[in-house]
């Protein structure tokens, strides 16, 4: 299969998906995330797990120039692709770990959010940094976040949209361990994980996940909307007008 958003390395047991682009600083549009779910979706039977990252950048979140002139409805319906990727990641049979390096902004971290295992390179800063631009987490974060670091902690990182170093992300709970080279520490952890049971693996993934999502989907739906109405507010237009002129101008 040809791909243009993202590359699939497939090796024995492992296929490894690199978000392919780092000029962009790997933001996420439309098409990149049906290129993710093309590619699971077409190693689902030949993996033992699934790597994820890009080589410089996770992710900086979703692309700011696709809202300059959306609308509600549109708003609304690109963070339901969002949120079917996060399902995706969660209803996969097989373990989904993420790398993070680089920036893991917005959506880029929602997104890892719902990976079943991160680990996170030293050098990574993250944050939730969209009240900047007037607008409301949408793939997760007002939903998953506090339940992975508490309401508190989301909290600050939400309402304030300060970002935070790696070793503060690991105090806080945000990511499972940290190294010097997160996607090598990722293949050795799936290398680990691929020598057990494969069935077992599945059905422990699935009990965890299916506990852990119980009413997920109502709820990005709702957070999703919130999106929406908010991208119609005219502050919030304004302000992404504001990034995306400085952004042209660097």
């Amino acid at each position: 299969m040809e791909y243009t958003d993202i590359n699939l390395v497939e090796e024995e047991g492992i296929s490894v998906i690199y978000f392919n682009r780092e000029k962009q600083l790997n933001t996420i549009t439309g098409h990149m995330v049906d290129e993710i779910i093309r590619a699971m979706k077409s190693v689902s039977n030949s993996c033992r797990s699934i790597i994820i990252g890009g080589r410089n950048n996770f992710s900086a979140g979703a692309d700011v120039a696709q809202f300059q002139n959306i609308d509600t409805r549109s708003a609304y319906e690109f963070h339901i692709k969002l949120n079917e990727l996060a399902l995706f990641f969660r209803s996969y049979p097989r373990p989904v770990i993420s790398f993070l390096n680089g920036y893991v902004l917005g959506g880029g971290l929602e997104l890892s959010l719902s990976t079943d295992i991160r680990i996170c390179s030293e050098n990574a800063i993250l944050g939730q940094p969209e009240i900047n631009l007037g607008i409301n987490a949408g793939a997760g974060g007002n939903v998953v976040l506090p339940s992975v670091i508490g309401r508190n902690r989301a909290l600050y990182m939400i309402l304030t949209g300060e970002k935070i170093t790696a070793s503060q992300a690991y105090d806080f709970g945000l990511v499972d361990l940290l190294s010097d080279n997160s996607e090598l520490e990722a293949r050795r952890i799936a290398t680990l994980i691929n020598r057990m049971p494969e069935e077992t693996v599945s059905t422990a993934k699935r009990t965890v996940n299916n506990v852990a999502s119980n009413g997920l989907e109502m709820k990005l739906d709702y957070e999703a909307a919130l999106f929406g109405i908010l991208q119609s507010e005219k502050y919030t237009k304004e302000r992404i007008d504001r990034f995306m002129q400085k952004k042209g101008k660097q």
